[in-house]
C-alpha cells in the first residue's frame, strides 16, 4: 500500500508542504529586495505590522464585501435561471450552451473587455445610456462609489453560469413523484419551491456557494484588469494587496505574512462552509 501512496505523498511534500514552510519562514523575516540582498530575522513583527495596517483591514473589508455581494447575486440568479432552463423547450440546448459562454472566457480577458465597455471616454455602455436620455452616466470605473460594484457585476455576469450548472444537476435529482404528490394536495408553485425544491437543492447551494466564496475571496485578475485596485483603494482586495506588497514594493517578508494570513482565512471559511453543508444535508 505504501509504495502506491509514495508518489502522491512525495508530490504533496514537494509542491505543498515545502512551499508553505518556506512561506512561513519568510513571513518571520524582513526582506525588501530594494534594501537588502538577504533576509533578516524579524520574529512576529510582520504580523504586528499587519494588525496595525489600515490598508490591510481596508482590503479585507473590500474582499468580504466583494465576496458576499457577488456570491449571493450569483446564487440567486443561478437558481432562478436554472429553474427557467429546467424545461423542455424547443432550442433550450442551444440557449444553455450560449449562456455558458461567459464562463469560458479567461477572467483577465473578461476584465479587459468590460473595461473597454465601461470606459469613460468611448465606452459602449456610456453611449447606450446617453442614447436613452441619461445625460450624466455613472463613472463606472472612476468613481469609488461604483467601481467595486462594477467589478462585482462583471463577476456575476461571468460566473452565474457555473451556479446554473450545479442547480440544473440538483434539479435532476429531485424525484418527480414529490411534485405530483404536492399537486394532488393542492400546493401552488411557491409552496412547492419552498417545501420541495429549496430543501432538496440546499446541499448543492452550499457546495457551489463554497466554491464561489473561495474563488471570490482570492479574486485578483478582474481587479487587475479593470481597476488596478483603484480609484484610490476602493477596489483593493487582499489578493491585490499581496501583489502590490510583493511585486510592486518587493517587500517579500510582509507579502508572505499577508499571503499566509489569506490562506488561513480561506481554510477557515472553507471549514465553516463544509460544516454548514453537513448540517444542511442531515436535515
Amino acid at each position: 500500500m505504501w509504495p502506491l501512496l509514495a508518489p502522491a505523498g512525495g508530490f504533496s511534500v514537494v509542491f505543498v508542504a515545502l512551499p508553505l514552510i518556506g512561506l512561513f519562514v519568510l513571513s518571520l523575516c524582513n526582506w525588501t529586495l530594494t534594501r537588502a540582498r538577504s533576509p533578516s530575522f524579524a520574529g512576529v513583527s510582520n504580523y504586528a505590522r499587519m494588525l496595525s495596517d489600515e490598508a490591510f483591514w481596508g482590503s479585507l473589508g473590500t474582499t468580504v464585501l466583494f465576496t458576499l455581494e457577488s456570491v449571493l447575486l450569483q446564487l440567486a440568479l443561478g437558481l432562478a435561471v436554472a429553474l427557467l432552463f429546467n424545461r423542455s423547450w424547443r432550442g433550450i440546448g442551444l440557449i444553455r450552451t450560449l449562456f455558458l459562454a461567459p464562463m469560458m472566457i479567461a477572467p483577465l480577458f473578461a476584465g479587459m473587455i468590460w473595461r473597454l465597455v465601461m470606459s469613460e471616454e468611448f465606452g459602449f455602455l456610456k453611449q447606450v445610456l446617453l442614447a436613452v436620455g441619461i445625460e450624466n452616466p455613472p463613472l463606472w470605473l472612476n468613481d469609488p462609489t461604483f467601481a467595486l460594484h462594477a467589478v462585482i457585476m462583471v463577476s456575476v455576469w461571468q460566473w452565474t453560469a457555473f451556479v446554473v450548472l450545479f442547480m440544473l444537476a440538483g434539479l435532476q435529482t429531485i424525484p418527480p413523484e414529490l411534485y405530483e404528490a404536492a399537486d394532488l394536495d393542492g400546493c401552488g408553485a411557491l409552496r412547492r419551491f419552498r417545501y420541495i425544491t429549496l430543501p432538496m437543492l440546499m446541499p448543492f447551494l452550499v457546495s457551489v456557494g463554497m466554491f464561489r466564496c473561495i474563488d471570490g475571496f482570492k479574486t485578483f485578475d478582474l481587479i487587475y484588469a479593470m481597476t488596478a485596485g483603484g480609484p484610490g483603494e476602493s477596489t483593493q482586495t487582499i489578493s491585490y494587496f499581496v501583489y502590490q506588497q510583493g511585486l510592486n514594493y518587493f517587500d517579500l517578508g510582509y507579502s508572505s505574512t499577508l499571503a499566509l494570513t489569506m490562506l488561513a482565512m480561506v481554510v477557515a471559511m472553507t471549514w465553516g462552509l463544509l460544516a454548514a453543508g453537513r448540517r444542511a444535508s442531515t436535515r
